[in-house]
């Protein structure tokens, strides 16, 4: 019996709580933005576009997100909530407003 492979590789959108942006096929159960990290290929070339570092849920109002859509923000991903604040992300005023 062989292992099944992944279709798809980890995007390099993990982040750790050193707050370094890695490939892990870990999920995340928080989601974060430092702006407009990726290329239009979706490769990460910088690791922060401004100093708003939020942390949100993953699911909220319905709103669902193409990841590293060209020209849009980065959607980072946590695996907690002590990973995301150790990484220097506050929570979301709107959707984890209860956590601030």
């Amino acid at each position: 019996m062989t292992a099944s492979l992944p279709l798809h590789a980890p995007r390099q959108n993990r982040v750790t709580p050193f707050g370094d942006i890695v490939a892990t096929p870990e999920r995340g159960n928080l989601m974060g933005n430092r702006g407009c990290l990726h290329d239009e290929a979706g490769n990460i070339v910088r690791t922060s576009n401004g100093r708003a570092w939020i942390s949100c849920l993953l699911a909220w109002s319905g709103i669902r997100r193409t990841l590293m859509a060209p020209s849009h923000y980065t959607e980072l991903f946590f695996l907690d909530e002590p990973t995301a604040l150790a990484a220097g992300h506050r929570p979301c005023g709107s959707c984890r407003a209860a956590a601030l």
